[in-house]
């Protein structure tokens, strides 16, 4: 009876660390979750399973290496959504693959993109979209959901997070620095690094300032 108690006392604790650390980061849906969440729950689920049936490793152990990996796996997130590079490395870009109605085949085939076309189109039904033609822009996330714009509506793009600037996203919104430069300045913002986001849409720029204020173009 005691080595049944040890085991659902270790599971209890195990439990519970994974599911305070799930929370605080706000990943407690599959759909939040990015690839390092993934791997980490892998690890968690590794270190919780293994030491249930094993004895010999003490509980402060168990309790020590349980938090190292939560430390680990929240820094991971932290870091990719600082550095750009290592968040096209950890968790991926979208991948574009129909622009101003025209498809971009040199996405769709490159072998490192993988994609299924039949099961974009699947995907696309589902969203209620019977048509490629219906379809303006479309572009494939990280999760590998589908965003896809049809050529009724305009695709508001974020131009600039957490500070800088997103090169790709304002390439593909056809604006330079120094559009963007007379943005600021016409919102009296004289440092990017005080924008949280900037949201392109339907030739308006609309700053969300970090502290929560709001400047339009």
């Amino acid at each position: 009876m005691e080595y049944y108690l040890l085991i659902i006392i270790k599971f209890a604790i195990g439990f519970g660390i994974v599911m305070t650390h799930m929370n605080l980061a706000g990943k407690t849906q599959l759909s939040q979750m990015t690839p390092i969440d993934f791997i980490g729950n892998f690890a968690f689920g590794g270190i919780i399973g293994g030491v249930i049936y094993n004895e010999k490793i003490p509980m402060h152990q168990y309790i020590i290496v349980l938090l190292l990996g939560v430390l680990l796996v929240s820094f991971l997130n932290f870091i990719s959504k600082k550095f750009h590079l290592f968040r096209a490395f950890a968790i991926g870009e979208p991948i574009p693959i129909i622009k101003n109605g025209r498809f971009l085949i040199e996405n769709i085939r490159e072998k490192k993109n993988k994609i299924d076309i039949l099961r974009v189109a699947s995907q696309l039904h589902s969203k209620g979209i019977s048509s490629f033609k219906e379809l303006k822009y479309a572009q494939i996330e990280p999760d590998g959901q589908i965003t896809a714009v049809s050529k009724k509506n305009d695709l508001p793009s974020i131009i600039i997070q957490d500070g800088k600037i997103r090169i790709d996203q304002l390439e593909e919104t056809e604006k330079n620095d120094s559009w963007l430069s007379e943005k600021l300045k016409f919102c009296d913002i004289s440092d990017i690094k005080d924008v949280f986001i900037a949201e392109f849409w339907k030739e308006e720029v609309t700053f969300i300032m970090n502290n929560g204020e709001i400047k339009k173009s």
